[in-house]
């Protein structure tokens, strides 16, 4: 332990110092939001645990119920479990979870870039990403901050060639969103280059160990798909139940995007500027393309095993016809905050997160009164 803490100590201070600020600056942000009037068609006991987060807290206390199923089970399971130390109120359970968990994400990015990159590059890079405009998120009652942290520490993992420990936690990622089963690729491209590099003749190839990881990764969507097929009927009620909540999302029908840029440049063109739905499918088509263009822009400067988890993590929402959300999903692209952490130019790395604190300030207001921001 005094290894670790002599080693990490510095690391752990500056993650610490971040992650207090961002959450002060949330704290202003929900006190000053209050000049904005109330959506009272929001759900939830509290702002940080309205939309979503109200039915993560339904299914830990109750368990499922119509057309909850698209909600994966990890999140609440452990909402349920962990509910005894806070006397058996889940919101505070939630909450503990998903803080704890995005300063264990932030801890283990930082150690992730700096298996490739400088200090000031991992400094820069966690600061992209914890005060990126929908970053308050990690701070509510939804699975963007354990599924970052299931995601960073089986890539930590799996880079430091601990293949079946990084494939296990990829388990436990995929029964807390689906993106989670993304791993698997990644997961088997780093094997596939640790075993090319120590040049091992194919009567020594490890086949056990890359079918383990097929199996450890896959379990939780595995595990969730016989769940809901032996209580349910249905093993892909999780995509089928999508449709019921709304944003247009097709609920298993795959429409591909130059359908879904067409469904865009309608709204556009027909819903009027200056409303909430206009200029959040304006960011959603923004940030789309944006996180898409750094990605293709940057190709070989991302690790392969990176670029393909953020590649497909990118494009897969956008299979369901709709880009909503994405401004949430495209917390876990983690490739795109390193791109970001590593410019060469000081200035335009500040300018960029003084305009990304900005539009964290706008849209934290307008979720924490109730609005659909993702």
């Amino acid at each position: 332990m005094k290894k670790f803490w002599k080693k990490d100590k510095n690391v752990i201070f500056f993650i610490f110092k971040a992650f207090t600020a961002w959450r002060l600056f949330l704290f202003l942000i929900e006190f000053l939001s209050k000049i904005i009037p109330l959506n009272r068609g929001y759900l939830g006991p509290v702002p940080w645990a309205n939309l979503d987060g109200v039915h993560y807290l339904s299914i830990a206390e109750n368990g499922y119920g119509i057309y909850q199923q698209a909600f994966f089970p990890f999140f609440p399971l452990i909402i349920k479990f962990l509910s005894f130390v806070s006397f058996n109120n889940y919101l505070i359970s939630g909450l503990i979870i998903t803080h704890l968990s995005f300063f264990i994400a932030l801890y283990f990015f930082y150690k992730l870039v700096k298996l490739d990159y400088s200090e000031k590059t991992a400094n820069w890079s966690v600061l992209f990403l914890i005060f990126f405009p929908t970053s308050f998120f990690f701070a509510s009652v939804y699975t963007e901050s354990l599924s970052l942290a299931s995601i960073m520490v089986s890539f930590y993992f799996v880079r430091k060639s601990n293949f079946l420990l990084g494939s296990f936690l990829g388990g436990i990622s995929s029964a807390t969103r689906f993106v989670g089963i993304l791993l698997l690729p990644s997961i088997i491209i780093e094997f596939c280059q640790k075993y090319k590099k120590r040049k091992l003749d194919r009567d020594n190839f490890p086949a056990s160990i890359l079918i383990s990881i097929i199996i450890f990764s896959s379990s939780g969507l595995l595990l969730y798909i016989f769940y809901l097929w032996k209580m349910f009927g249905d093993p892909l009620l999780f995509i089928h139940s999508l449709s019921a909540f709304g944003v247009g999302r097709s609920g298993g029908e795959v429409i591909l995007l130059p359908q879904v840029i067409f469904r865009y440049l309608k709204i556009f063109a027909t819903v009027p500027f200056f409303t909430h739905n206009a200029l959040i499918a304006l960011l959603e088509f923004g940030l789309f393309f944006i996180f898409l263009f750094i990605l293709v822009f940057n190709i070989k400067k991302i690790r392969l095993s990176y670029l393909i988890f953020g590649i497909l993590a990118v494009m897969i929402p956008t299979l369901s016809g709709t880009l909503a959300s994405i401004p949430r999903y495209l917390l876990i692209i983690f490739p795109v905050f390193i791109i970001l952490g590593d410019l060469k130019s000081n200035l335009l790395k500040v300018s960029l997160l003084i305009l990304s604190l900005v539009f964290l300030a706008v849209l934290t207001s307008y979720f924490l009164r109730g609005y659909f921001i993702a």
